[in-house]
């Protein structure tokens, strides 16, 4: 059967206005007062249409936010220039019975004119926004903490469509590029101008890849202020899919007097590293000119002897050839001491990584220290290594850790009454653990959390930079190693773990 409508509009309109969940009023802009409203002003605000009308010509002053009276004045103005079926839209707060303010949202429209077609009556529809009012508030709040942070961090916004090329970026933006803003400026054409030729190619790259793999992108380059100073500009952008597509938004900074302090650092550690190895070097010289004098004072016997054959005219080839191969194997070893002392005095930071013996690692080093150690009657003993154990390192770098930590060995067995040093290799899956283990007092539990850190020292004054171990630890932290004090060893041992293969 066909639903019929009913046949009186005045009921259908009732109807309506029951199950729409604005509030509906009619109100009389001659008298100044409420002609209707439905259920939903009494639903949602507590009034009835009887007290409405008791306000009279005070309705506005009594249940209006007084800010906004002037744009309800200025509305109520515009009204009389509405045309039929037009709608004006405003937005006010209105008090409730318990005195609560709400903001409403307004439309509305003329419902009846007089013989002179003025409008006498309007009808309007409200619609309660407070939840939208207090999103919109928390967001401007949020976008002010944010602007706020942006501007503390010296940041500048960005946006950028890659399919258009459309670029925004914000007034900071400029600044950071030493680029005056002016009207209708395009940011890419002088962002292409700003940044050196040079680091062109590097931002290009980096944002190709990010738009290709979809990932972030991060990158770092230099731009030339109208002055000629150059900054270092730092960016980061973050890839979005919008209803328009692709579309990328991210910020920068100028880190120019991040990237100098950056620089002074890395020139005080290379100054430390120098400064620990001329320390270490000062240590060993006695050592090192009694390894060289030895072997010379070989050669010179040697010499001699030939010497004397040449002058008796009594040539003896097995005692020839016996005294030549002595020189020859003298002479290698005093080589084989001057490669490793130019190898300890290079730093070794820009090596490639390499795979070594590391039986021959530790016999190039103790070539260092052991006659020094022998003539302070230490003893050092090496425990069998594996020739087959090999360990792709920096060779020059961790030879200067296991150097510096025989060095503190030798320092701490001084006043023992058995002096020893012990070298051992482990072999584990996936990395090597070289333990240097000495004799020494040990280390005291109230120094053991300080002893990796720069400047800290156990040693008398002018016997020790306190370098020694916190670039040590930094070596091994650079190798994905680690340098470390054995707590349950019976006594002191510094262990040195390092995988065997470094991370691709």
């Amino acid at each position: 059967m066909k639903t019929q409508l009913p046949d009186d509009e005045k009921a259908l309109i009732e109807k309506v206005f029951k199950v729409v969940p604005n509030a509906i009023y009619v109100f009389d802009l001659v008298e100044q007062t409420m002609i209707w409203f439905n259920d939903r002003v009494l639903d949602q605000y507590g009034y009835t249409i009887e007290e409405i009308r008791e306000m009279g010509q005070n309705y506005w002053a009594l249940t209006m936010h007084p800010d906004d009276i002037p744009q309800l004045q200025k509305a109520k103005d515009s009204v009389a220039t509405l045309r039929d079926g037009e709608v004006l839209s405003i937005e006010y707060r209105f008090k409730d019975r318990q005195g609560e303010y709400h903001w409403i949202n307004d439309r509305i429209t003329v419902f009846s004119r007089n013989g002179k077609g003025e409008a006498i009556s309007i009808l309007g529809a409200a619609t309660n926004i407070d939840d939208r009012k207090a999103y919109e508030e928390t967001l401007t709040k949020t976008i002010e903490k944010l602007n706020l942070s942006l501007s503390g961090a010296k940041m500048g916004t960005w946006e950028w469509d890659p399919v258009t090329q459309e670029t925004i970026w914000d007034e900071r933006m400029f600044q950071i590029h030493g680029i005056p803003f002016r009207p209708h400026i395009n940011p890419l054409n002088e962002f292409h101008q700003a940044i050196l030729k040079e680091d062109h190619e590097i931002a290009r790259q980096a944002f190709s890849d990010a738009l290709e793999k979809h990932h972030d992108v991060y990158c770092t380059y230099r731009v030339a202020y109208a002055n000629s100073e150059i900054h270092h500009i730092r960016c980061y952008g973050k890839m979005k899919e919008t209803l328009h597509g692709l579309r990328m938004y991210g910020v920068a900074w100028d880190s120019t007097v991040e990237v100098k302090t950056e620089r002074q650092m890395e020139e005080a550690h290379a100054k430390m590293i120098s400064t620990a190895k001329m320390a270490a070097l000062g240590e060993m010289s006695g050592g090192i000119a009694h390894e060289i004098n030895n072997p010379l004072t070989v050669i010179q016997a040697r010499s001699f002897q030939l010497m004397q054959m040449v002058e008796s005219g009594k040539f003896e080839p097995d005692k020839v050839k016996q005294a030549a191969e002595s020189i020859s194997r003298t002479a290698d070893k005093i080589a084989k001491i001057i490669k490793s002392l130019r190898s300890f005095s290079r730093e070794g930071t820009l090596d490639s990584f390499e795979v070594v013996p590391v039986k021959q690692m530790i016999e190039e080093t103790l070539e260092f220290c052991k006659t020094r150690f022998y003539n302070h009657g230490v003893e050092i003993e090496v425990a069998p290594i594996d020739e087959d154990i090999e360990v792709e390192c920096r060779l020059i770098q961790i030879e200067q850790v296991l150097l510096n930590l025989l060095n503190n060995s030798f320092d701490a067995v001084q006043e023992s009454e058995n002096k020893w040093i012990k070298v051992a290799v482990h072999e584990n899956d996936d990395h090597i653990e070289i333990v240097i283990s000495d004799s020494g007092p040990g280390i005291p539990e109230n120094v053991r959390e300080q002893i990796m850190l720069p400047f800290f020292t156990t040693k008398e004054v002018g016997k020790g930079t306190g370098l020694g171990l916190s670039i040590s630890t930094g070596i091994m932290k650079s190798h994905h190693g680690e340098l470390f004090l054995d707590t349950k060893a019976p006594h002191t041992s510094f262990v040195m773990r390092i995988p065997r293969l470094q991370e691709q």
